[in-house]
């Protein structure tokens, strides 16, 4: 009995890469980035990711959770924008007054900073304080358009409103190097303190 020769592989022809390529790539890049802050949204939010808590002060209440810390880099609007930008905020006519003659003055700064709920839940709100004023926020799946308006001490406090969700809310914010994970909260005792940079 003879064995059989064994079949010999076969190469493929080389095929020449597709003219079209230009076409297509800047759309392929688009969805790559897309799908790359998709991903990192969803891993920061179905993983919490442990804060450091700050110590209390020496008058907090009994009961109230540390605040999550947390940095974050944000751009500057210029000051010929802020007319515009102050005008799609939630602040009263009042207020939106006051923020701008402070910008133009020099003593205030605008700075953004989208928000979303990195689960994609839509509901979940927030209270936004900075130099002393408050904005509230119903947090979506997708980035809303957050001013902020910045003095010396640039410290931003974000409250929890409603009850997170489970297993946590994890607010997803846009910096000036990219998407960034906010401490989670858990507790409608919890607050996030952010230190914010300005550039």
């Amino acid at each position: 009995m003879t064995a059989e020769p064994e079949p010999k592989p076969h190469l493929l022809p080389q095929q020449d890469a597709p003219r079209s390529r230009p076409l297509w790539a800047g759309g392929s890049l688009l969805a790559v980035v897309t799908i790359g802050a998709g991903a990192f949204f969803y891993t920061h939010a179905t993983t919490p990711k442990a804060a450091v808590p700050a110590p209390p002060p020496d008058n907090a209440a009994v009961g109230t959770a540390p605040a999550l810390q947390a940095a974050v880099q944000l751009s500057m609007l210029s000051a010929q924008n802020a007319p515009k930008a102050l005008a799609a905020t939630s602040f009263n006519a009042q207020q939106r007054s006051q923020i701008l003659a402070a910008v133009q003055r020099g003593d205030m700064r605008l700075v953004e900073m989208p928000v979303l709920d990195a689960a994609g839940v839509t509901g979940q709100t927030v209270d936004v304080t900075v130099s002393g004023l408050t904005q509230r926020v119903v947090l979506t799946g997708k980035f809303q358009r957050l001013i902020l308006p910045i003095a010396e001490a640039a410290q931003v406090t974000i409250d929890p409103v409603t009850m997170p969700h489970a297993p946590a809310l994890t607010i997803g914010a846009m910096t000036a190097l990219g998407p960034e994970a906010l401490p989670s909260l858990t507790a409608l005792s919890q607050r996030i303190v952010l230190g914010v940079i300005v550039q």
